[in-house]
């Protein structure tokens, strides 16, 4: 759908004033009019919002963030999403109606309009051309094959409505069927950077910093007329992040490319991102801010040390019971950062543990999608990864990338009580370049997966990490 609008004649270069007449009047009025696509419409409403978002959270003490504000984030967060889903319909009838009007032009001229949005022309899943052969062969101009892969690359991309383009040295975005196929199954794989703040890396920047107040001014009862009043500076900080860049290979022979009688991408995308999206999932996790690292959770949160050699989902030892250790976590969040936390990150192994506790009477603490008398959890469909069930009112969520190898046995892991809000992950989108001249001698070519990221903990309050000899490997 297109909306139409004509500018006053005396409206600015650009856009300038509306006028509110039926299109007919405008068309019998104004020499030109100016179409403008309702995804871009959309598109504005969607960006206003993330601009109110960004200013809502961008407050330098913790104490101006009130819960009208909080419930303001959450409302527009909601908003997004339907907005979300809203442009990418008005895309798609977009490019419905330009194929209606291509069709309506007739003849030859069909061919010259270019429809951006998928379904890929070129590249498709029931298709015998593969995008990576493709971009080999487009790094190797005096191969006869070279021409052609470069002019279905170069179709390829007037047909995306993503971001990318293709730019030189055999670097193309990849068909948006290969991202939905491989990249989308592969998310389940970075289950927490997922419930990130993820926000786009932007370019031409070695770090990324968030000035921070370190210390607040104070304020104090006058006791008598004409004495002074409290005055204490604030003090200031920042929190930064190093650019980290994550990135794999593979190396494909020749005769594969060649004589494969399915399209390789397929597999070669498939494998690199998984391994992609989960180190990526695992740099957020336990990343150490050192050698190249992102300053993950495990380091920049706060610490809730669970030491007991006799752990149990529940027991009227405190020190001894994991829920007693959780409910600290909440309200240690609750006393520090002021906010209440809004997930739960265990190992599939810890959440399995936490299923199978039994109360007196051999009754499990822990029941299926509903209800009980005083049950400690709830639990979802069974799930290997993902949003799983809740404990004391907060989702839980399992990650299989949480280590299980830590404390001074080597088998320990973490569970994480966070505030998602305040972990802010930056990234690229994931980059596939192909060389083949230092492979020549063996006949192969290289395949790369690249991408950078950032990543900042607002509060460390905002993580409250459980660890300790009370997260031993269960025997289930």
């Amino acid at each position: 759908m297109r909306w139409s609008f004509a500018p006053y004649r005396h409206a600015g270069p650009r856009w300038g004033t509306t006028c509110r007449q039926h299109p007919k009047q405008l068309r019998a009025n104004h020499k030109k009019e100016i179409e403008v696509d309702l995804s871009f419409i959309l598109s504005s409403q969607r960006d206003a919002l993330v601009a109110e978002r960004d200013a809502l959270l961008d407050v330098a003490n913790p104490e101006d963030f009130t819960a009208e504000a909080d419930a303001r984030v959450r409302e527009i967060n909601a908003e997004v999403r339907s907005l979300d889903e809203r442009i990418g319909q008005a895309r798609e009838g977009e490019t419905a109606e330009a194929e209606v009007r291509a069709a309506a032009a007739g003849g030859d001229q069909r061919g010259s309009v270019r429809v951006v949005s998928e379904p890929n022309p070129v590249y498709r899943r029931d298709g015998q051309e593969s995008y990576f052969g493709d971009l080999f062969w487009a790094g190797q101009p005096s191969a006869p094959e070279s021409r052609s892969a470069v002019e279905r690359l170069s179709r390829s991309q007037e047909t995306r409505a993503l971001s990318t383009s293709a730019t030189a040295g055999g670097t193309f975005a990849p068909p948006l069927w290969l991202v939905e196929d491989f990249i989308a199954y592969a998310r389940p794989g970075r289950v927490t950077a997922d419930l990130m703040m993820r926000e786009t890396l932007p370019g031409g920047v070695a770090s990324i910093n968030l000035p921070k107040v370190a210390t607040g001014a104070t304020v104090a009862v006058v006791q008598t007329q004409n004495t002074a009043v409290s005055n204490t500076d604030i003090t200031t900080t920042s929190v930064s992040s190093g650019i980290t860049t994550i990135a794999g290979q593979q190396v494909v022979s020749i005769q594969l490319l060649r004589q494969s009688g399915i399209p390789f991408d397929r597999v070669i995308l498939s494998d690199l991102s998984l391994a992609y999206a989960a180190q990526l999932d695992v740099q957020v996790l336990s990343g150490t801010g050192s050698n190249g690292q992102l300053n993950g959770l495990s380091t920049a949160g706060t610490t809730v040390t669970f030491t007991t050699n006799a752990p149990a989902v529940v027991s009227t030892t405190a020190a001894a019971s994991f829920y007693n250790k959780v409910i600290k976590a909440i309200a240690t969040m609750n006393t520090t950062r002021y906010l209440p936390p809004d997930a739960i990150v265990m190992h599939p192994t810890r959440f399995a543990w936490v299923l199978e506790a039994l109360d007196g009477s051999n009754r499990p603490l822990v029941v299926p999608n509903g209800p009980i008398f005083n049950n400690l959890a709830v639990s979802g469909e069974p799930v290997a990864q993902g949003a799983a069930g809740s404990i004391a009112g907060l989702p839980v969520y399992l990650d299989p990338n949480i280590p299980t190898n830590l404390g001074a046995s080597t088998n320990q892991d973490q569970v994480f009580v966070l505030r998602t809000a305040d972990h802010w992950l930056y990234e690229t989108s994931v980059e596939n370049t192909t060389w083949e001249a230092t492979y020549a001698n063996q006949n192969s070519v290289l395949f790369r997966t690249l991408g950078f990221a950032a990543f900042l903990t607002r509060y460390a309050g905002s993580a409250q990490v459980l660890d300790g000899t009370g997260l031993t490997a269960p025997t289930l």
